[in-house]
Formats: structure tokens, sequence, C-alpha cells
């Protein structure tokens, strides 16, 4: 069982570590992509990418020997890292969706506000913000229970060689708070009201169609037998308000798709990570479990974001054949 839990692992490891940095690697070389709304991705992909490089090897180490095996001062350091890694990704993604948001809204002023300057400042920001909510409480030990003075390398008691992060309840509320639930209202805020725009733009769209197919109707009318001309303009109008109707569908199943993945790899986290500080009844291996599905998010972001993104489909439809077209 364990060979075929380790060949998952790597497997997973894997996927996330090639799909990140090849994205990566497609935003630096391709012109197309080097824009201000692309440096967020660029964000999202690298605290992925560190994920899969430094959190998850240790992680599938631990998992399979049932113990710490690296040297011990380095439990706190990958605990940080993990911490920092993950808050990382999730605060990248609502800064992506808040970028998504300002430009649906305001599209003509998006380039006076969203400058290259402003953007740099807002991913510092974002990894500040991850980095005080994991290095400075861990090495301080304010995430400890009660405030007590443990071993920086053990975070369990009674078992030295697991290296667990057992947190204390204002320690997990208040990083659960910054970090994800904080965040997730702000994505879904952004998202709902990118959903409405689109649905509202489509309705405007259908209009005009309507309306630009009877003026024609009107316009043609001593030319034209209006048995003929009408059913034409109805037709053509129906077709373009059809065409618009499936792009905001589009728009929607995307979005649920994304808040979808979102929360159904971090949601079950940070509420049994709060439950675990209030009760510590949580088993340890259901715990494994919910953690990596968490690691997961940082594997499908790179699949899902350019998934849904013409102009990454056009980038690399300069490499991969299947992503060409006619």
């Amino acid at each position: 069982g364990s060979s075929w839990v380790s060949a998952f692992l790597c497997f997973i490891i894997l996927l996330t570590t090639v799909g990140n940095f090849l994205l990566i690697l497609l935003i630096i070389t391709q012109r197309s992509l080097r824009n201000t709304s692309n440096y967020f991705l660029v964000s999202l992909f690298m605290s992925d990418l560190m994920v899969g490089l430094v959190v998850m090897p240790p992680a599938m180490l631990n998992q399979l020997y049932g113990r710490w095996v690296l040297r011990g001062d380095f439990c706190s350091l990958w605990y940080s890292f993990d911490v920092m890694c993950c808050s990382a990704s999730i605060l990248n993604l609502c800064v992506i969706s808040l970028d998504r948001y300002l430009l649906i809204i305001s599209p003509l002023k998006y380039k006076l506000r969203m400058t290259s300057c402003r953007a740099l400042w807002l991913i510092l920001a974002t990894w500040t913000l991850a980095a005080l909510a994991s290095f400075l409480p861990i090495k301080m030990g304010w995430h400890e229970l009660e405030f007590e003075v443990w071993s920086p390398n053990v975070t369990s008691r009674g078992d030295e060689d697991q290296c667990r992060l057992v947190v204390s309840l204002p320690y997990a509320l208040v990083a659960s708070c910054l970090t994800f639930f904080l965040p997730s209202a702000a994505i879904s805020f952004t998202y709902c009201r990118i959903l409405l725009a689109a649905r509202k733009q489509a309705v405007q769209v259908a209009s005009l169609a309507s309306n630009v197919a009877t003026a024609t109707t009107d316009e043609t009318a001593p030319q034209v037998p209006c048995v003929l001309s009408q059913p034409a303009a109805g037709s053509e109008s129906r077709r373009f308000a059809n065409k618009h109707s499936k792009k905001a569908l589009k728009a929607s199943l995307t979005l649920g798709i994304l808040l979808g993945m979102f929360f159904a790899a971090w949601l079950p986290f940070f509420v049994t990570n709060v439950t675990q500080a209030v009760c510590g009844c949580v088993p340890a291996g259901f715990f494994d479990v919910l953690t990596w599905l968490g690691y997961c998010n940082s594997t499908m972001n790179p699949i899902i974001y350019p998934l849904f993104m013409r102009d990454f489909k056009r980038a690399m439809g300069k490499y991969l054949p299947c992503c060409r077209r006619s």
C-alpha cells in the first residue's frame, strides 16, 4: 500500500512542480503574456511552485515513514514555509479576483489604476502578509498552546518523532481569518460581481441586437418585402443574442469551477484546523488527508486558470499541437 501512496504523492509533486514552472516560463518568454494582469499569475504560480518544491517532499516523507526523518531543527522551518506558501497561494487568488473585478467593472480606467508599480506593491504586500502569518508567530512561539515553551522541532505531545503543528485557538482563528476566511469572502464577492456584470452585459447586448434588427427592418421595408426582411433580421438578432448568452453561461461555469475547486480544497482543512484547536479531537490521519487536499489546490491552479484564458491557449498553441485551432 505504501508503494501506491508514494507513487501517487510523487505524481502530485511532479505535476505541481512542472505545471507551475512551465507556466512561469511561458509568461516570461511570450511577449503577449507579459502584462500587468499576469504579474499576479506569476506570483500565484511561484507560490504554488514553492509548495511543490519545498512543502510537499518533506510532507511526503513524513507521511510515508510516519515520523520526521530530516534534521530536527528543520521541522519548524518547514512548517513556516508550509504556512507561508499556502497562505501566499490563497492571497494571490484573492488579488487575482480583485484584478479581474477592476478589469470588468471599469476596463477604460484599468490601465490608469493598475499600473506595474501598484501591481508589484500588491504582490509584495501579499507575500509580506503571508510571511507575517507564518514565520513570525512560529518563530516567537505564539502558535503554541497556552504559550508554553516547547521544543521548536516537536509540535506534538508524547510523540518525539512527529512534526505536527499543534496551534492554539487564538492563533488558529487569527491566521485562518487573515489567510482564508477574509480572502474567501473577497473572492466570492468579486466573482459574484463579475458574474452579474457578465449577465448584465449579455442582456444589454441582446437588447441592442434586437433594436438594431428592428431598425434594419424599418430601413429595408420600402425596398424588400416585409415578409422576407423581418424573419432574416430576427434570426440574425437571435443568433447574436444567443452567442452572447452562451458567453455569459460559459463565464458562469468558469467562475463556478474556480470557486468550487478553491473551496473544496481549502475549506475542509481550515474548518478542521479550528476544530482541532478547540477540542484536539481530529485524528492525525484524517488531518493529513485534508492537508494534502489543500496542497492539491496548488496542483490544480496551473491547470484551471490557463484552461479558461484565451491568451494562454494561443501561447501554448505554439508549442502544443493539441492547443492549436484552425
